[in-house]
């Protein structure tokens, strides 16, 4: 059965999704944007109609499933509505800025029976599906470094005057006013992400953060985790320099779990540059003594994760994410948060 989707926000990230919507052989049936600018290529692309009102769109008895792609700020109220209107959601990250919005928008999926799904693309990073496949042959895991360095230029220094990172005139940034947070909401949301995917909850947490006199947002987070497999070690840093990482292009995200085993190694390419850029593995067996490494040519996750989706939501099941994933990362980033404002370790408290 194809099914019928609408788009709620035509910005940058929405690209991905309807990329992904037309590979999986979805009708676009709506695209929705206060910009009536923005939306209309969509809507003449799919022959799709416009409206500036999510309301009309969950009126409509044909649509399927609502993705979600505007401002974090809005996502609760656009997917406790869509939810109610007994829609499937696709909602990108975060799923809200609050874990108890996140909580709510959770629970009432569930009582609804719902599918929810929350659009952590990097679990389907083709070298971090085949970590995942690979991991029981790591034995005993001891102990996992997992990082994301961005190139967001000299944030360290003194705060821009300009641009996506600057100070507006009242006191915002722009990346705070679109997504809630820097750098561990922006890029450490999806690191955190890859350890429940790969390691499962942690149970403890301590962390720092680092936010620099006149900005507004975090341009470093860290933290140790520990998980039922062994401490994690993990870092989001928003950094200057141009020429790092695997692809020396600035961006440096990369993933290395040790166990009794062997030990697993991934690289993976700037998430909005997956049409052109690729990941690798390296898988070490203690076993053999040899070093495998996996070449994987690019392949986007948005068209990978949204074509499981729409799967998920032909079959009326929840395949391949569970409901709880956003709400998931965002206890964890407030978790990590209040540990570093308390400069104390913290057991988490999974409210599900």
């Amino acid at each position: 059965m194809a099914v019928t989707a609408a788009v709620i926000g035509c910005g940058n990230i929405s690209r991905f999704h309807f990329s992904g919507l037309e590979k999986a052989g979805a009708r676009v049936k709506w695209v929705c944007d206060l910009q009536e600018d923005m939306a209309w290529p969509w809507a003449k692309h799919f022959g799709a109609r416009y409206t500036s009102a999510y309301q009309e769109i969950l009126a409509d008895p044909e649509v399927d499933v609502v993705h979600v792609t505007l401002i974090s700020s809005l996502h609760k109220r656009i997917c406790l509505d869509a939810i109610a209107a007994g829609k499937a959601v696709v909602c990108e990250k975060t799923l809200s800025e609050r874990p108890a919005d996140s909580l709510e928008i959770v629970a009432a999926a569930e009582a609804k029976g719902t599918i929810l799904y929350t659009s952590y693309m990097k679990r389907y990073i083709p070298a971090v599906a085949k970590a995942k496949e690979l991991l029981p042959s790591l034995g005993r895991i001891l102990s996992t470094h997992i990082q994301t360095f961005q190139c967001w230029g000299n944030l360290w220094e003194g705060p821009p005057e300009t641009g996506f990172f600057a100070t507006g005139s009242d006191g915002k940034s722009e990346v705070v006013r679109r997504y809630g947070g820097g750098v561990l909401v922006c890029g450490g949301s999806h690191i955190l992400d890859l350890v429940l995917f790969l390691l499962g909850r942690p149970k403890r947490l301590y962390a720092t953060q680092y936010e620099p006199a006149g900005l507004d947002y975090d341009v470093q987070a860290a933290g140790l985790l520990e998980t039922d497999h062994g401490v994690v070690h993990l870092e989001a840093l928003a950094h200057p320099l141009t020429r790092i990482g695997f692809l020396n292009d600035g961006w440096d995200e990369r993933i290395e779990i040790t166990g009794t085993g062997g030990r697993i190694e991934v690289l993976s390419a700037a998430w909005d540059q997956v049409d052109h850029k690729a990941s690798k593995l390296i898988h070490y067996s203690e076993v053999t003594g040899q070093a495998t490494e996996y070449r994987f040519g690019p392949v986007s996750p948005f068209d990978r994760a949204i074509a499981q989706f729409c799967a998920g939501v032909a079959a009326g099941e929840q395949l391949g994410q569970s409901r709880q994933t956003g709400y998931e990362v965002d206890e964890l980033i407030d978790h990590i948060r209040r540990s570093a404002g308390r400069h104390e370790a913290l057991t988490v408290a999974w409210q599900l």
